[in-house]
């Protein structure tokens, strides 16, 4: 069984392509939706790049996304993101 190496703290996800962050070149996010609705979170390979990939998160679920380290991300809503690894 998996478990979560917390590796950095948690932040609150960007809402602007402008102030996409890469949370320390994270590899692995993890990813908590608390809006109170459906949220998107977006990878993009640089900040304001206009090749972006969204996924949508319901309210209150987690996600773990895998990005390269370079790639940031931003979302709307109000979602949380945290720099995490795996171990076994």
């Amino acid at each position: 069984m998996a478990r979560t190496l917390i590796i950095g703290n948690e932040i609150v996800v960007p809402t602007t392509f402008g102030a996409a962050s890469s949370l320390a070149q994270a590899t692995v996010l993890r990813v908590v939706n608390v809006s109170g609705s459906s949220a998107t979170i977006g990878v993009s390979t640089l900040v304001g790049a206009a090749t972006t990939n969204f996924i949508t998160i319901p309210n209150g679920t987690v996600e773990y996304i895998e990005k390269k380290p370079n790639d940031v991300v931003y979302g709307t809503g109000t979602s949380r993101a945290a720099k995490v690894g795996y171990t076994g």
